[in-house]
Parts: C-alpha cells; structure tokens; sequence
C-alpha cells in the first residue's frame, strides 16, 4: 500500500508539463531544505533529458524515506514561479533547521543560509510595503544570528562567502551581517542583536520610493540627484513605521545610518551624543561594503585600503572605538 501511495505522488520523467507551463520561469531548490515529514504545498519540477522541465512531487505530498531517497538524488529541483510565495515561507521557516542538520558543515551552513536570505532579502525589497515584512526581517536575521552566537567560526565563514558585486538587497544582507557579528564583538544581548540585524538589513528600504536609474547611476550624482537621494532613510522611516515597526532602536538604525559625529550627515544633522549606537555601528559596516564591492562605475578597494580610508579621512564621522573592534573582528 506504501509504495502505491509513494507511485502516485512520485511523477517519472515521461510525464510532461504542458506546453503554457514550459515556458514559465522556475525557481532551484536545494533539497538540503527538504527533510522527513516535510508538507511540500508546492509542485517540485525537475529538467529531463529533453531538458523540459517535467513534474517530480505533486504538491500537498508529505517527504518520506522514498521520496526523500529520491530527491537526495535528483541534481537539481526547480518550483514554479507561480508558487514563489509558498516557496519563500517554505525557506523562511526551515533556515533554522539547518543549523541542527548534523550532516552539514559549518561552510555548507553559512553558504546555505546566505544564499537563501539573498534571495528573501531581494523579495523584501521588491515590495517594501508589505505588512509581512516586518516578521520577515526578523526571520531572515533569526537563523544568521543564531549561526553567529553559536558556532565561533561563523563571522570566518560568512566573510568569505560574501558577495562583492552591489545590489541593494546583498548590500543590504551584507551589512546586516557584519552589523550582528560586530554586535556580538561589543557584546550586545540577543534580543539587542536581533534589532540590530533588523535595522541593518532595512536600512536601505527608502530607496525603493527613489528611482531605479537615479539608484544605480552609473558615474558621480549631480547636487540635485544627491539632494533627492539623501531622502532614502526618511522614506525607510516611514516605510518601517507603516509596516508596523516601533521599537526605537531600529527606526533610529534607519534613519541616522548616515549621521556623522562633526554634525555633517543627514537628514537629521545629529552630532556627536545624539547618534545613538545602531546608527554607529551601522554607518560603519554600510561604508566598509560600499567601499569593497564592485559598482558599475568603479572597482572594489580591498579590506586593507577601505579600512585605512576610514581611519585617516573619516575620523569625525564615524565612532573610532568601533571602528577598532570592527578591524580587530576583521582580522580574527
């Protein structure tokens, strides 16, 4: 009766999808995702000689040991575009299971993680507005800070495995990350950290109400351009406010990420004692992997370069004792 069962959902490659279905956009699933148990409420497609792509497990079909056998062997699963929401809130719901996933090393860990909250982290960004953002910042950070707190060769591992090419989601990830694992240095308490990888990983969410072309202008931005962009962490206040977020300390990360200690950032021209310790740690790791990515209209500086520009032209700017436990992380 089982293996009738596990026929049934189990689809070979001779079925076809239809021809409408083919020309669809799919989505890769590691199936590391995928364990016993698991409720997949979404169709799984794999490629087939004919390189189609041709139905695997038909959704609402419950992981066995047969089928996750027959998954662990399969290269490569796809899920349709059409369930890309139930695909992100499955993603969403299992990146903590992969750091009890005994099978899998600390790197395998951290690249799976990454990955997966790049691509969370663009749907964030693609639709700011929506109310579900505000737990979904709290789910991507979760797993990441978790791996941090509790494996001592994380911060290593992340740092190798970050993209150096600017997107506003990765920068956004990136950032969010070196922000939690300079927390930790500073020894902020975990529910401190997760405001503060929140913070960070929203703290560009104003520029989507800017324009793309004005966000990725290929080459320096004219007085009135910068003007306009210098709006971006009102608009995230306000896009974080509207989706629900209150607490403080992660509306004050969004806002002041670009205040400097002399009084000569913006919006707000705070000085000195009136930036308080999100902005502070956020300006830092916002710079740091600005400088070392890669734009369209120059190349990536080097740790080395980037870090001893900030120390000798940005000394009021940015909080120097910071900036010190920052190097010193760099180079654990």
């Amino acid at each position: 009766m089982l293996r009738k069962i596990v026929d049934q959902n189990y689809i070979k490659s001779t079925f076809r999808v239809k021809p409408q279905a083919e020309k669809l956009s799919y989505i890769l699933l590691d199936t590391r995702f995928i364990h016993l148990g698991d409720n997949m409420n979404f169709n799984l497609f794999f490629q087939n000689k004919q390189e189609k792509m041709s139905l695997l497990l038909r959704s609402d079909t419950i992981i066995n040991e047969y089928l996750l056998d027959k998954l662990q062997k399969i290269e490569q699963v796809y899920v349709s575009l059409v369930d890309k929401n139930k695909y992100e809130y499955f993603i969403e719901n299992h990146l903590q299971t992969l750091l009890k996933d005994t099978s899998l090393t600390i790197d395998e860990k951290t690249d799976l993680i990454y990955a997966s909250s790049s691509e969370l982290t663009q749907s964030l960004y693609d639709n700011p507005n929506a109310l579900e953002n505000a737990q979904r910042s709290k789910n991507i950070i979760t797993p990441i800070l978790q791996s941090i707190i509790y494996h001592d060769d994380t911060i290593a591992s992340y740092i190798k495995i970050i993209e150096y090419d600017y997107y506003t989601h990765t920068h956004s990830l990136n950032v969010s990350i070196y922000a939690l694992c300079l927390g930790a240095e500073l020894g902020l308490l975990d529910d401190e950290l997760t405001s503060l990888g929140r913070a960070a990983l929203l703290h560009d969410l104003g520029k989507s109400k800017i324009e793309y072309e004005l966000v990725n202008k290929n080459g320096e931005l004219s007085i009135d351009e910068f003007q306009e962009m210098k709006m971006h962490p009102l608009f995230g206040y306000d896009i974080a406010v509207n989706i629900g977020i209150d607490n403080q300390e992660i509306l004050d990360g969004i806002r002041h990420h670009h205040e400097k200690l002399d009084g000569n950032g913006y919006p707000d021209g705070l000085k000195a004692y009136e930036i308080t310790l999100f902005p502070r740690i956020i300006s830092i790791c916002d710079i740091f992997d600005a400088l070392t990515t890669t734009r369209s209209y120059k190349p990536a500086m080097t740790s080395f370069q980037t870090l001893q520009l900030m120390k000798k032209e940005m000394e009021t700017h940015l909080d120097m004792q910071i900036l010190d436990t920052f190097i010193k992380m760099l180079h654990k």
